[in-house]
């Protein structure tokens, strides 16, 4: 398999709907774990080789696939906000429970709670955001900033985490 099949098959379906869904930490850390392991099947990777997930998706050019569903979600957020008010897709990813009980407990994150999450990252305030999404210049722009940002910022913490490792470990047998 090569990464152009990848990337026309495997990689849309791997993330058909994310748009919509609220994924946990969990999700994502499985999603990312298919996609590593799939990169480095493609490339003839081998574990033994002591490639990092980061080198590994720069000699494929792809960006991780938290960065890719903010993309996919900015996206969706865009459409979403153009609808009227009444439509059934806008008042079910924005609508409260009217009625209902809730678990004790901390309560689970709803879709608009990682769009606020997301538009931070843009520097986008939640009452400002319907009229970026209307002027598509004035929401590409930010969006796709923020998820370059995203995945730098997320590179950075990697590589910030594996110097660290590496500086403990070998510091460990000098002992």
């Amino acid at each position: 398999m090569t990464l152009k099949v990848y990337n026309a098959v495997v990689f849309p379906s791997l993330l058909y709907g994310c748009e919509t869904l609220k994924l946990y930490r969990s999700h994502i850390k499985k999603l990312e774990v298919f996609h590593m392991r799939a990169l480095r099947y493609i490339l003839g990777i081998k574990w033994q080789d002591r490639i990092s997930n980061l080198k590994l998706l720069d000699k494929a050019k792809y960006t991780s696939i938290e960065a890719t569903i903010i993309k996919t979600q900015f996206r969706w957020v865009r459409h979403l906000n153009r609808m009227d008010a009444c439509w059934m897709p806008k008042c079910l990813m924005y609508g409260e429970l009217q009625a209902g009980k809730r678990n004790h407990g901390r309560p689970k994150l709803w879709y608009k709670d990682t769009v606020k999450a997301n538009l931070q990252w843009c520097r986008i305030k939640p009452r400002d955001l319907e009229g970026h999404a209307m002027d598509r210049p004035k929401w590409r722009g930010p969006t796709h900033k923020a998820a370059a940002n995203f995945e730098e910022a997320r590179s950075q913490k990697l590589t910030a985490a594996r110097e660290r490792h590496h500086s403990n470990f070998s510091g460990d047998h000098h002992n």
